[in-house]
């Protein structure tokens, strides 16, 4: 299970989101797929079309990798499993 946040109306939304629904959602590009862990451990596994940023990292460079706030993100912590 992971995260998801959407902005509706200038509202976050956050609900939890199914592995499948992640699954059957990779090619959708309103999705964005962000893992949390080390970068060492994104680059052990993760799950495709995903980007890395270190929870240490979100702080500083959230803007850069969220330019688009109608875009649905999913905040992840674990591998593709």
């Amino acid at each position: 299970m992971a995260k998801a946040e959407s902005r509706q109306d200038s509202v976050h939304v956050s609900y939890t989101i199914s592995r499948q629904e992640i699954l059957a959602r990779l090619q959708d590009p309103a999705l964005l797929l962000v893992n949390v862990m080390p970068r060492e451990t994104f680059e052990a596994g993760h799950i495709p079309h995903s980007i890395s940023l270190p929870v240490a990292e979100v702080e500083s460079k959230a803007r850069r990798f969220f330019p688009d706030s109608d875009r649905e993100i999913v905040i992840y912590c674990a591998g593709p499993t």
